[in-house]
């Protein structure tokens, strides 16, 4: 491959697009890299698609990319898709995990005894945006190359709700809990009864009161092995709150 720039890799020039090239279906071994040879750009001679036989992912050039649209046509493996951005959220990234992935612009706000609900369709960064909430992903801000430190990231949001938010997640004085995504997972994974489950989880003294609210009573000495997974979500939340 030919040398990037590096601007182009952290993704800090400003972009009208990006380019996301998934990388179970992106196979340059098994193609001819027709998005490479149908590429205008590159005919050009500008390196708007890097990929060789040897490469496990093609990699394209979002500062480079004008979004005509047909190298995602072209691709034997639908492996590509150009998305088009708001002008207004060049500057609002917020997470962005490699070149050539999707982007996450800006955060939702939680606040003290509000609740609040993400709904959206898979793949648009929910789970993300929960990770870096609590404290288990750092956002690197785009700059996937050259990540953040927390001081940067904290500074960042000044002005903002999330600024007090992430200094607490830092200096441990906020404690984030989640469910697992994958409920189907825990008959597999977990040990015991749905009782012994609750008890080592019982951290705050509610257990009682997470059985009655969840209508556990009837299955507290039931293996958690022969445990229905339509019911998991349930006793899951109950641990957890």
């Amino acid at each position: 491959m030919g040398k990037r720039n590096k601007k182009t890799d952290d993704g800090n020039d400003r972009l009208t697009r990006i380019a996301v090239v998934n990388t179970d279906r992106c196979k340059p071994k098994r193609c001819n890299h027709e998005c490479k040879r149908s590429c205008p750009v590159v005919r050009m001679g500008k390196q708007c698609i890097e990929v060789t036989s040897e490469d496990k992912i093609a990699f394209f050039s979002e500062v480079l990319c004008i979004g005509c649209g047909i190298c995602v046509k072209k691709c034997p493996f639908e492996a590509v898709n150009i998305i088009n951005l708001p002008s207004n959220l060049d500057a609002q990234t917020t997470h962005r995990y490699s070149a050539n992935s999707f982007k996450l612009h800006r955060l939702p706000t939680p606040r003290p005894g509000e609740v609040l609900g993400l709904v959206g369709t898979n793949g648009i960064g929910k789970s993300t945006a929960l990770k870096i909430l609590a404290g288990k992903e750092k956002p690197n801000l785009g700059r996937f190359a050259d990540p953040p430190d927390w001081q940067e990231i904290i500074s960042y949001f000044r002005g903002n709700e999330l600024q007090n938010y992430f200094r607490k997640v830092v200096e441990d004085d906020l404690r984030c809990l989640m469910k697992p995504q994958y409920v189907e997972t825990i008959p597999k994974a977990a040990r015991g009864n749905v009782k012994d489950i609750l008890e080592r989880r019982n951290e705050v003294g509610n257990m009682d009161y997470m059985v009655e609210k969840f209508d556990l009573t009837k299955v507290l000495e039931r293996d958690v092995k022969l445990y229905q997974v339509e019911n998991c979500r349930g006793l899951l939340v109950a641990c957890v709150v």
